[in-house]
């Protein structure tokens, strides 16, 4: 059984989902359609890990996190 390093070194990190995102993008961009995981998605993401940081710098000061609203139609 592979360990996690030897998996990332075969299908790169994050268990080798880098290749399936950077088709689904390459895919979208050729067919002029929106990609699966756009950038409202992935700001959706990363805000909460973002402002946890924010407040941790801040001794747990309770922060809201941002919305960016709905990617375009």
């Amino acid at each position: 059984m592979l360990g996690s390093r030897a998996i990332d070194s075969v299908y790169g990190s994050h268990g080798g989902s880098h290749p399936y995102l950077v088709h689904e993008f390459v895919d979208a961009v050729a067919h002029e359609r929106m990609p699966a995981i756009n950038a409202w998605e992935a700001a959706r993401y990363m805000a909460p890990g973002v402002m946890a940081h924010k407040s941790a710098l801040r001794g747990g000061e309770l922060l809201e996190v941002p919305d960016w609203g709905n990617a375009p139609a």
